[in-house]
């Protein structure tokens, strides 16, 4: 079922390619979105580094999968490993923490975007023909 994945990488590369811009062009702004202050440059590059750049790669690997470039299964597992490292993480956090009393209005957003995109792209993967042994 090509559809699903063709689907989830788009929907992933405009996800990641919004993500990576606005982090990229206001650091400060988007840091503040997640409950960071960021006094001065280090901050900044550190935000675009780490998201500007982290996703602006995850973007390219969707896209050129989408364009063929590479081989499809391989823009779904790098999709796969970045989701299911950030809800791990997340879900690391929120045991550490206790739940999630503390967090604000995003970050709790979070927790379902890296959740759905983790579970998507594994369907996505399990549903490719390729992958499936089928293609």
């Amino acid at each position: 079922m090509r559809t699903f994945g063709t689907a989830f990488l788009i929907v992933s590369s405009l996800f990641t390619a919004w993500t990576s811009w606005i982090s990229l062009r206001s650091p400060s702004e988007f840091g503040k979105s997640l409950g960071y202050a960021l006094p001065g440059a280090d901050g900044r590059n550190e935000i675009r580094a780490q998201y500007g750049g982290f996703f602006l790669a995850v973007t390219v690997g969707s896209v050129l999968a989408l364009l063929g470039i590479i081989p499809r299964h391989a823009g779904l597992i790098v999709n796969a490993v970045v989701f299911g490292g950030l809800i791990a993480g997340r879900l690391i956090s929120l045991a550490v923490d206790g739940g999630m009393k503390e967090y604000g209005f995003v970050i709790r957003v979070l927790f379902l975007v890296d959740a759905t995109g983790f579970v998507l792209s594994i369907a996505s993967l399990l549903l490719d023909p390729l992958v499936a042994g089928r293609g």
